[in-house]
């Protein structure tokens, strides 16, 4: 009989301050943890838990802990603490359903310092089984959960063997031109703020809120068809330039 693991690394080090007791709690219980300065470290060497027993009276005070701050883990075991017949010591945590990753997603849309959480998955086995092995990575923002996996990466690379690398391009045909890097914009805000700031005005003052609602407004007050129709213009061209020179040379 084979035994299949997962072992799991997060990244980087969540700081205590940005967790609430009862995310911490159910953290502590799904990953293991090693403190590295002010902050835990979360991993786990054979696979996550997403089946959890808490005592209740534990998950009560951590709970309690946690109110100011309002987070799906709080909903969620104030669901569970609800449902308890009187008498109860433990309370049962399914996350088979949710899985874990909304824990982070609450600790990075509260977080000063962490943007995102990247969770990286190795998948082991007992016996060099052909379906034992491969890995996966997970990228958490404060709005979206992504995923990729060693099983997609093999199916890029059978495309690329089967269809060449043309037909693989990535967009599928479709290829940016232009792309507004909100870090980029920061960067040429600190460059003019001198000479373009309103008084009274401070760098500080200005949220990464403020530089993305001003980016979508710049784009949508932005008419670039004319541009557009001269790349298009130019790339049809190039294509008969280079298939003529390509059938001179007799290709």
């Amino acid at each position: 009989m084979a035994d299949y693991y997962s072992p799991t690394v997060v990244d980087p080090a969540i700081p205590f301050g940005d967790m609430t007791a009862l995310e911490q709690l159910l953290l502590t219980q799904i990953f293991d943890s090693e403190i590295i300065d002010d902050a835990l470290y979360f991993f786990e060497e054979q696979s996550t838990s997403d089946m959890l027993w808490l005592d209740a009276g534990e998950a009560r005070d951590a709970l309690a802990q946690s109110q100011s701050s309002a987070s799906k883990a709080n909903d969620l075991v104030a669901a569970a603490l609800a449902e308890l017949e009187l008498g109860a010591e433990d309370v049962e945590l399914d996350l088979s359903m949710e899985s874990w990753e909304f824990l982070f997603q609450d600790i990075i849309r509260r977080s000063a310092t962490i943007t995102h959480v990247t969770v990286t998955t190795a998948f082991t086995c007992s016996k060099m089984r052909p379906d034992g092995f491969g890995g996966m990575v997970t990228v958490i923002t404060g709005d979206q959960v992504l995923s990729s996996s060693t099983g997609e990466m093999l199916c890029s690379l059978l495309d690329r063997a089967d269809y060449g690398e043309l037909a693989c391009a990535p967009g599928h045909g479709h290829h940016v031109v232009l792309r507004l890097s909100e870090e980029e914009v920061r960067g040429t805000m600190v460059e003019i703020f001198e000479t373009e700031a309103s008084p009274g005005l401070v760098e500080d003052d200005v949220t990464d809120d403020d530089i993305r609602v001003a980016c979508l407004a710049a784009i949508e007050g932005r008419d670039l068809s004319h541009e557009h129709g001269e790349l298009v213009f130019a790339a049809a061209l190039r294509a008969l330039n280079t298939a003529a020179e390509r059938k001179r040379a007799g290709g």
